[in-house]
């Protein structure tokens, strides 16, 4: 009985290395897209951001600054 049961899972492992195989081969015609423009909306332009005072009950941290950078000459 047991090696009915090593005969049945060397043939499974078999056909899965088998469909394995064909699934690779049939994969390898995909092709890539270097389309990027599908998520980009139509309207791109500039959306100021609503100042805390435009939303209630809301209290909104400042809006970023750019570091300041020492002056190295070199």
């Amino acid at each position: 009985m047991t090696e009915d049961l090593k005969q049945k899972q060397i043939r499974l492992t078999k056909e899965l290395a088998q469909v394995k195989a064909l699934n690779s081969s049939t994969n390898t015609t995909l092709k890539k897209t270097r389309d990027f423009s599908v998520g980009v909306p139509a309207d791109s332009s500039h959306k100021t951001s609503p100042s805390s005072a435009d939303i209630p009950d809301v209290v909104s941290l400042p809006p970023k600054r750019r570091g300041k950078t020492e002056n190295i000459p070199y």
